[in-house]
């Protein structure tokens, strides 16, 4: 392919876990990756990819005007999952976001697509029936709150610029730190059912929804839509604890940790480090999402764009596993 037919895509949040499992993709189907970060940013997970680098920031909307002239997609996936307080969430998944795209409508006009990707923590759980994309969203925590104020602050742009926001739920897979600490458990035979692990979620291999984006942000179809992007399939969390114990090779031991307990140690943990100025490891908030249901309806992908997972949890998670180990993340 010639240089002049190649086509420039900006990453934002290029060096997180998502970020860099996309840009190696994108690189490898033939685009050139721009990504946007700060001086400081640690960009180790982006070794072996050809990238250029813009320096910014979405909270600095100057410094955003050399990252978006001249490419022809954005995909913005940073935003903070946890702050100290909640103007930082808002001032980065909020104003950030609108910062981003005021730059797009004053200096690129003729981006082809802006993917958003937001979370289900915007939309909120579902109890019975899964959640579709026009249910009203019911945010649970000051990260959902944010995220949904981020996909608010995209729709006055959308007559401008296509905008596509896709909404995944957790999201595992080689590289990711978060559901690393189950996985952890589950090796050294501890299964922690919190408030009886009973309530049931649908996760999202990290493969699957990179390749989720690149439809999202390839197809005219999608423009103006919202999706949820999640496996089918949904999971009690003793289900899912019971498949990791069991491709680890270890029964282990299911710890049955009651909700009044959760509670007692999220208030404990927020007086601990409100004292010294720090983001609660655990908080009121965490509880309420963890012990949620999150059940969701991806027809809506499925039907408009032709996006299925590919990965249901017992396959995404030996993948997962066999990088951990491979690593050294699990002995």
């Amino acid at each position: 392919m010639s240089d002049d037919l190649v086509k420039t895509v900006l990453v934002t949040g290029a060096n997180g876990f998502i970020g860099a499992r996309l840009c190696r993709q994108l690189a490898a189907d033939g685009y050139a990756i721009r990504i946007l970060c700060r001086k400081t940013s640690d960009l180790s997970l982006l070794k072996d990819i050809q990238y250029t680098k813009s320096i910014g920031d979405i909270t600095n909307p100057e410094s955003l005007i050399p990252a978006v002239i001249g490419v022809d997609y954005i995909i913005h996936s940073a935003g903070l999952i946890k702050a100290k307080n909640q103007a930082a969430y808002f001032r980065v998944n909020q104003t950030g976001t609108a910062n981003l795209l005021n730059a797009v409508k004053n200096n690129n006009l003729g981006l082809e697509k802006f993917v958003l990707i937001s979370s289900v923590a915007a939309a909120g759980p579902a109890d019975q029936i899964p959640r579709k994309e026009t249910d009203r969203c019911q945010p649970l925590t000051t990260y959902g709150r944010s995220k949904l104020a981020g996909e608010d602050a995209a729709r006055p742009f959308f007559d401008l610029i296509p905008i596509t926001i896709l909404r995944p739920p957790a999201v595992y897979g080689p590289g990711d730190k978060a559901i690393l600490t189950l996985f952890d458990l589950a090796n050294k035979g501890f299964k922690p059912y919190m408030a009886g692990g009973n309530n049931r979620i649908q996760m999202v291999y990290v493969d699957d929804l990179c390749r989720a984006i690149q439809i999202g942000m390839e197809s005219d179809k999608s423009r103006g839509q919202t999706y949820f992007i999640a496996d089918s399939q949904a999971y009690s969390v003793r289900e899912l604890l019971n498949i990791m114990g069991q491709l680890l090779g270890k029964k282990g031991i299911g710890i049955y940790i009651p909700l009044w307990l959760l509670r007692i140690i999220a208030l404990l943990s927020e007086g601990f480090f409100r004292m010294i100025g720090q983001t609660p490891l655990f908080s009121r908030e965490k509880v309420r999402e963890l012990t949620a249901n999150w059940l969701l309806d991806v027809s809506h992908a499925r039907d408009q764009i032709g996006f299925e997972t590919e990965f249901d949890f017992i396959s995404g998670a030996t993948e997962a596993i066999a990088w951990y180990r491979k690593e050294g993340w699990l002995k």
